[in-house]
């Protein structure tokens, strides 16, 4: 017998059952489960998008670096609303349901040039390394002089 044959799923979707800290049920301490692998029935529904694992990952660092204890604080996960590019140098912000779900905080709609710009700055904030700091302004300033490459080999 495997272990993803042994870990507890959820009925509906076959996520794997964690609890409040990201612990996978029945092996708390050992295994903790996060992102779109992970499923919490107690706590609220969480959307399936890289914030939500970015922030359990976050959180888990935490627990592995010893910084707190793996019981001490649960997760809560904090929306920053949602974005798009929708093409045509445009794109939507949806901020109204900014903050912890059932606690959130009401932003408005924003689309257009501002809301593209915003994308753009959240995008290459969250940009890790020099490299991409650099080379992905200067591939979006290729694709407005010449368009999107939709070249195939």
């Amino acid at each position: 017998k495997s272990l993803d044959d042994a870990l507890e799923r959820h009925p509906r979707n076959g996520r794997i059952l964690v609890d409040d800290y990201l612990r996978v049920k029945g092996y708390e301490g050992s295994i903790w489960a996060c992102g779109d692998a992970a499923v919490n029935e107690d706590g609220p529904p969480l959307p399936q998008l890289a914030q939500v694992a970015r922030q359990q990952g976050i959180y888990l660092s935490s627990i592995f670096n010893g910084k707190q204890k793996e019981d001490e604080k649960p997760f809560h996960f904090f929306s920053l609303g949602s974005m798009a590019y929708v093409g045509d140098m445009k794109g939507i912000y949806d901020g109204t349901k900014v903050g912890e779900p059932g606690k959130e905080i009401k932003n408005p709609r924003i689309t257009g040039l501002l809301a593209l710009l915003m994308w753009r700055f959240a995008y290459w904030g969250r940009q890790t390394s020099l490299v991409n700091k650099v080379l992905i302004p200067m591939h979006w300033f290729k694709s407005f002089l010449f368009g999107r490459d939709i070249s195939r080999f």
